[in-house]
């Protein structure tokens, strides 16, 4: 049996069109956040239960791994999406079962209603427009779904009411918030289910 040369090099001239994208920048990139990364991670594989097959997206993906703990607790679709190409280029060698996208501020690349899970590994105060964001992610999320972010606690900001204000107009609302080693895990859905 022979290889297919053609759509070898087909899939090769894909994967570098992709990766000589530019970034799109969707939320700062700050190294001090890096630390809660995996207590967000930690807290996922420990509490999130996820059923087989769930499409989970997953933003700001920092190399992969933490999506792929979660895959080995349970085997879902996971689609990550970053602003970063370096990052994505290392999870998309260590991890090529996933989906991968560039992440944009004007439009998520994906369809309505495509998604279970939303998890945001990315402190939500570093996004440039939250706004646009969360009209986004309400059209991607399923009517059940679920978006779990996070913030580094601080006691001097009522971040509850805030959010709220954001939320409200795309008709989403604040589940649950957890507090986590020094971060607030909240659990959005949609409003009245």
């Amino acid at each position: 049996m022979g290889i297919d040369e053609q759509k070898l090099i087909t899939k090769w001239e894909k994967k570098i069109k992709f990766l000589n994208r530019p970034d799109e920048r969707l939320y700062k990139a700050k190294n001090s956040d890096l630390i809660f990364v995996p207590i967000f991670e930690k807290y996922l594989a420990q509490y999130l239960s996820l059923k087989y097959h769930q499409k989970v997206l997953c933003i700001g993906c920092h190399s992969g791994r933490w999506v792929s703990t979660l895959d080995k607790v349970t085997n879902i679709k996971g689609f990550i999406l970053d602003q970063s190409i370096r990052n994505l280029q290392s999870a998309m060698h260590i991890y090529p079962h996933y989906s991968y996208e560039i992440a944009s501020a004007e439009k998520l690349p994906y369809k309505d209603k495509k998604f279970h899970y939303i998890l945001i590994n990315q402190a939500f105060d570093t996004f440039f427009d939250k706004d646009k964001l969360v009209v986004e992610l309400k059209r991607i999320l399923k009517k059940k779904g679920r978006i779990l972010f996070y913030y580094k606690v601080n006691l001097f900001i009522n971040r509850k009411q805030q959010l709220e204000q954001l939320f409200e107009p795309v008709d989403l609302e604040i589940d649950h918030i957890t507090h986590f080693r020094g971060i607030e895990i909240y659990e959005v859905k949609h409003k009245g289910l």
